[in-house]
């Protein structure tokens, strides 16, 4: 077997376990199930455990200890945000926009998902990361991220002002009535820390494109996960603080995931 590959999961035991899971209601039983046989590595006491906790709608990647994100394989500690397949897009679209000896900074950076992969890709720029979670910056600095505890842009040297290509942004942005629309699981877990973005979602967002052209140097771009028509909601705001929209980030659903924004040169 090669030195990397795991080892094979018991085809009979991965069909009882997602046999579980689907009567627990969730949808990638199969994936899932194989995940917790290979973090329980043949122990079928810490499997059941495990199993539990799922069950009982713990995220899976802090049952595992890791997750996946663009292709990386990426530690999550309990109680730290997982990161979701929808910001997949923003990363890999900062990535392409960061030049390789460039600075990028990443705001809200929970197990630093997206500064990881801006790393991996850009192994020659300076990426920066912040949280006002100190579990969340702990996180991130164990999966390679140059992480700072501190509100927004508050983490950052002020040697980067006007001088950064690339300012990624996965912020709380859920209008606070929508919180209960969120799965059932989630709060049981999570914190709100993570997702209430105020009463239209837009707060975090607008402080974020309030404090961008500090740090952008001229033609640097902002790029947004956002939702629903939050887009629209921002638009006097990017344009008060010199933000042109370039582009709208769609889903394959067509649902509106993010935005990338550039800093228009100074009058």
């Amino acid at each position: 077997m090669p030195e990397n590959e795991p080892p094979p999961v018991d085809a009979e035991a991965l069909a009882e376990v997602a046999r579980r899971l689907r009567e627990g209601g969730f949808v990638a039983a199969e994936d899932e199930a194989a995940d917790l046989l290979l973090s329980a590595g043949g122990d079928e006491a810490l499997l059941e455990s495990r199993l539990r906790r799922r069950l009982e709608g713990e995220p899976l990647a802090w049952i595992t200890g890791t997750t996946r994100f663009c292709g990386l394989e990426l530690h999550v500690d309990a109680g730290v945000y997982v990161p979701r397949w929808q910001s997949e897009e923003l990363a890999r679209r900062a990535a392409a926009l960061l030049p390789d000896d460039g600075v990028a900074l990443d705001l809200c950076t929970g197990s630093g998902a997206v500064a990881a992969y801006l790393v991996s890709q850009r192994p020659g720029a300076r990426v920066l990361a912040s949280d006002v979670d100190e579990a969340a910056v702990a996180c991130a600095r164990r999966n390679g991220v140059d992480a700072s505890r501190g509100d927004l842009f508050d983490a950052f040297p002020h040697d980067v002002r006007g001088c950064a290509d690339v300012v990624v942004a996965v912020v709380p942005y859920v209008p606070t009535r929508h919180l209960a629309f969120l799965p059932r699981d989630t709060f049981t877990f999570e914190s709100t820390l993570a997702y209430d973005g105020g009463d239209q979602g837009t707060e975090v967002l607008r402080r974020v494109i309030a404090q961008s052209p500090r740090y952008l140097r001229s033609g640097g771009a902002l790029l947004l996960e956002l939702g629903g028509d939050q887009a629209r909601l921002l638009d006097d705001d990017f344009a008060r603080h010199q933000l042109v929209v370039r582009d709208h980030l769609v889903d394959d659903d067509g649902d509106l995931r993010g935005v990338v924004a550039v800093r228009a040169p100074s009058p």
